[in-house]
């Protein structure tokens, strides 16, 4: 499961954090809306574990990477309230 959450979080962050160059913004608003309905849809135990995935990533981030990772850190930590779970 904890793979599964990565993978999501890091297409998510893709989606949001890349330049306009790179996504197209309306396809990227749509791609996360996409994302968001399919979370929306899972269990509690997959939302849960959707949540716990994105504090520890955060965390990671914030640990490992430092402080040139904050914006992703603090996008990854709101991804569970943003996504509507």
């Amino acid at each position: 499961m904890k793979n599964l959450c990565r993978a999501i979080i890091g297409s998510a962050c893709f989606l949001e954090l890349s330049q306009d160059d790179i996504v197209d913004p309306d396809a990227a608003v749509k791609a996360l809306e996409d994302i968001a309905s399919a979370l929306q849809g899972a269990t509690q135990a997959e939302k849960e574990a959707f949540r716990h995935a994105c504090s520890e990533e955060a965390l990671r981030l914030e640990k490992d990477a430092g402080p040139g990772y904050a914006r992703t850190a603090e996008f990854i930590r709101s991804l569970p309230e943003s996504v509507g779970i």
